[in-house]
């Protein structure tokens, strides 16, 4: 009697085709797949970290002029092509690059804001923050460059918008938790008005800057004026 046969018997059809067990060949290659992603993640991380810390270099030593993605890639030794599958553009990148200073201030207001002493320390707590910052070289050789691209570079010009869209509300939520009376407005005006100030007084105290005898006693006039501003003197 047939195998057939036998299990017409209860109506069925016997499948004769066993099923296969995956190869061993398989098994083996699909085990090292999954023991390289681990490693190719990481050598990708670490590929993209390269990438940031060299145009942020070139950026602040050499100038927007040799911020070319071909020169960075040469650089860390890696092929420009290479360099695309991170960042497409050179917007992308610079993007990546200022990232950084984003959470640097917002991660400063925010510890400001929780662990000030009281309302006028929090704010001079921020002034200080800014001063010191303005004399770093890293910050003046960037900022001086994203400031006057975007002044004919609708792209850099983007980049600027998406910062102060970042920084402004992070300073503003410091100024609210100095006043619970102050509208939510007001310290977004208040914010910007503090950035502008800030922005002239790296032009005048920044790195490199030279240092004249009418500068003497600038920064506590400028402490004092912030005060008075914020009604907090």
């Amino acid at each position: 009697m047939t195998s057939t046969t036998a299990d017409n018997k209860s109506g069925k059809t016997a499948n004769k085709t066993p099923h296969k067990a995956p190869s061993k060949a398989f098994s083996k290659a699909s085990s090292k797949e999954k023991a390289t992603r681990p490693a190719a993640r990481k050598k990708g991380a670490k590929t993209r970290q390269d990438i940031i810390d060299e145009a942020r270099r070139i950026l602040v030593d050499e100038g927007y002029e040799n911020f070319v993605l071909r020169k960075i890639a040469k650089n860390i030794g890696i092929q420009p092509g290479n360099i695309q599958y991170y960042y497409a553009t050179k917007k992308e990148l610079l993007w990546e690059v200022i990232t950084p200073e984003i959470d640097k201030y917002a991660n400063t207001y925010e510890a400001v804001t929780q662990h000030g002493s009281s309302k006028s320390a929090k704010v001079l707590a921020a002034v200080d923050f800014l001063l010191k910052d303005i004399k770093v070289k890293s910050t003046c050789n960037i900022w001086f460059t994203v400031w006057a691209l975007s002044q004919h570079d609708d792209e850099v010009a983007e980049i600027m918008e998406r910062f102060y869209d970042f920084y402004i509300p992070a300073l503003a939520k410091l100024l609210l938790s100095c006043d619970s009376n102050m509208s939510t407005r007001r310290a977004h005006h208040l914010a910007r008005i503090i950035t502008a100030l800030m922005d002239g007084m790296t032009n005048q105290i920044g790195y490199g800057k030279p240092h004249h005898p009418d500068i003497d006693g600038l920064e506590n006039e400028l402490r004092t004026s912030i005060l008075h501003l914020v009604n907090l003197e």
